[in-house]
């Protein structure tokens, strides 16, 4: 019996060999007024990844203060075209019509103590746009220091 030449199968090469990450830095020790809610910067993008997760800090004298929220909001280019911060999950078989959901995180009881007077948290969420932006809602009426990262995972 004749050998069969084999040939091997060809295929498309893997952008990454490990995981793909990057790091997003959407605001970084900016001051943050009594009782309000501010972005800084431009939409970054956020196309070809998974998971965004945001990790956010704040300054917090004391564990009696409201905290830092987070709201992030999702858009098809660096302008924020479309822009959303609402979103429904149909995955399930439910009766209509849905309600959507805000995106917002609330940073309650993240408090590091007395001795750091930070806190911080990290919310993690599906990419639901090509682009990303955060803003942070400073719920306590004295001004904060803030920071707020992203690392993207494939």
């Amino acid at each position: 019996m004749a050998k069969r030449k084999v040939r091997p199968v060809r295929r498309q090469p893997h952008p990454c060999r490990q995981p793909c990450t990057k790091v997003i830095k959407f605001a970084t020790d900016q001051e943050l007024p009594a009782s309000i809610g501010m972005n800084w910067g431009a939409y970054q993008k956020t196309d070809g990844y998974r998971w965004l997760n945001v990790f956010v800090r704040f300054s917090q004298e004391t564990a009696g203060e409201q905290a830092v929220d987070l709201g992030v909001v999702f858009a098809f280019d660096a302008a924020g075209t479309m822009g959303v911060r609402r979103y429904v999950n149909l995955e399930e078989n439910l009766a209509g019509p849905q309600n959507t959901n805000f995106i917002e995180v609330s940073g309650a009881s993240s408090w590091h103590g007395d001795q750091w007077k930070i806190s911080t948290y990290v919310a993690r969420l599906p990419v639901m746009g090509p682009y990303a932006q955060v803003f942070l809602y400073n719920r306590e009426a004295v001004k904060r220091t803030v920071s707020a990262w992203g690392y993207l995972v494939a």
